[in-house]
């Protein structure tokens, strides 16, 4: 039509990047990482597990778990519960963000390890994969799934990437782990690509749990495109362009999806989390926590005038006064702030249902002031805070935080994510850290058993 403007083509790289995900054969993935591949597992089945205690989550899982089919793939609640693959995947994956401790991209925003895995799992568990082949499956959908994030970015978060991107990430682990040739891996791709949702960031913010569902939803959804994909039913060529650029209204640059590729392995740009919130609020923690150690003795923080919190771009959507969920909690700034300061650390108990009923805490999260971070920052410091207690005498104590531990210039070493997974783990699967150490030394002959049989390590149950 004349008058409009051309839109760009991205079908040339969607093909090429499903060509070269179903490539099997040739695909040459350096030991480091899958190394990294190993602890990203590692570290999201740990998140899965965490949450196994929350009573609506226990509700869910009951419910997949009563309605199953044939048992082949674990639930990863306690114990050893199997239904067919569809529910554990729905299952693990509604688990998988529950406690806001999964790991993400620093690139973009976009947490590709947990749109992969359940469905992966539940696959690999059901059909008989070795932990090499997982792995290998994992480092393709992160690429997959991280490389449309990268071309379709939005210029604002208003979309939640849980939402539009998690069927997506499942469909390519599940095409990987079937190695479909390239035609099917992009007829699974396109397919996926419009069973996406439009869930609006917001309901993150303001505590929905239907946010943690759309990661379980897209679980299933990538296990049934990858499954009718076989019965000759796709999208079309320029379905993600469609879906992402003209009806969600990302940004259109089909070049990333074919940079580097094979080259610059996106799995290791990401980041791990050892506090249970958003990681937009990180900073914060951290400048909270590393003031009190300075403190003079009569100083409390709970006594202070106003609590001044300087933030970056996107911590400064998470402004919500007055949680009622303990989801709305790890996105709420005022809460956070008011948590650190009070309890003096952020993590699975302080963050817990009980805070949200402290009346200490509701008194001091009125007194936060949320302030945009001047001047704006270059990576790897864009997610900086700094924080500010003010009391009635005048004085002021403030610190802050340039870049919270998790990010590449400040990785959380090994030793750090392996007391993470050791602490959720320790008591419900003792096994898990001896299978980390194996998996992620590249020990050979736990790669090259079937998952199945690491899950029973694992889990402790045949």
């Amino acid at each position: 039509m004349s008058g409009q403007p051309t839109l760009p083509a991205t079908a040339p790289q969607m093909t090429a990047l499903a060509e070269w995900a179903a490539d099997h054969r040739a695909m040459v993935i350096p030991p480091a990482v899958y190394r990294q591949a190993a602890i990203v597992l590692c570290d999201d089945l740990a998140a899965i597990v965490a949450a196994r205690k929350d009573p609506i989550l226990v509700k869910m899982c009951d419910q997949m778990l009563g309605d199953g089919g044939k048992p082949v793939a674990t639930v990863f609640r306690g114990g050893r519960p199997r239904t067919d693959r569809y529910n554990a995947a729905v299952a693990n994956g509604a688990a998988g963000p529950w406690s806001e401790l999964d790991e993400g991209s620093l690139r973009v925003s976009c947490h590709a390890g947990i749109y992969a895995l359940p469905a992966l799992l539940a696959e690999a568990e059901a059909e008989g994969l070795s932990c090499r082949e997982t792995l290998r499956c994992l480092v393709v959908a992160y690429e997959v799934v991280t490389r449309l994030a990268l071309a379709f970015s939005q210029p604002t978060l208003v979309l939640h990437p849980h939402a539009s991107l998690s069927a997506v990430g499942a469909a390519a682990a599940v095409a990987a782990a079937r190695r479909y040739d390239g035609g099917r891996f992009l007829d699974t791709l396109t397919l996926a690509a419009t069973l996406v949702s439009p869930g609006p960031f917001d309901h993150a913010v303001r505590g929905s749990f239907a946010r943690n569902m759309w990661t379980a939803a897209g679980s299933w959804a990538g296990l049934k495109a990858a499954d009718w994909a076989l019965c000759g039913i796709s999208g079309l060529p320029e379905s993600p362009r469609n879906v992402f650029h003209e009806v969600l209204g990302c940004e259109c640059r089909p070049e990333r999806l074919v940079d580097d590729l094979g080259e610059d392995w996106l799995i290791e740009h990401n980041f791990q989390k050892i506090y249970p919130c958003c990681q937009y609020s990180h900073s914060t923690v951290e400048a909270i926590t590393g003031l009190i150690a300075d403190l003079p003795r009569d100083v409390e923080l709970k006594n202070c005038q106003e609590v001044i919190v300087e933030i970056h771009e996107k911590g400064q959507l998470l402004d919500e006064r007055h949680p009622t969920t303990t989801l709305g909690a790890r996105f709420s700034i005022p809460h956070i702030a008011a948590v650190a300061a009070i309890r003096g650390r952020v993590d699975l108990d302080t963050l817990s249902s009980d805070s949200l009923v402290d009346p200490e805490v509701a008194e001091l999260r009125q007194r936060v002031t949320i302030r945009a971070y001047r001047p704006q920052l270059p990576p790897p410091n864009d997610r900086p805070a700094r924080v500010g207690f003010v009391f009635s005498d005048g004085r002021k104590f403030e610190a802050e935080c340039l870049c919270a531990q998790g990010s590449p210039s400040t990785p959380l070493g090994l030793e750090t994510i392996s007391r993470k997974v050791e602490g959720i783990c320790r008591d419900v699967y003792p096994g898990m850290s001896e299978v980390m150490d194996e998996l992620v030394g590249l020990d050979d002959g736990t790669l090259d058993s079937p998952w199945e049989n690491v899950v029973s390590r694992i889990t402790g149950e045949s």
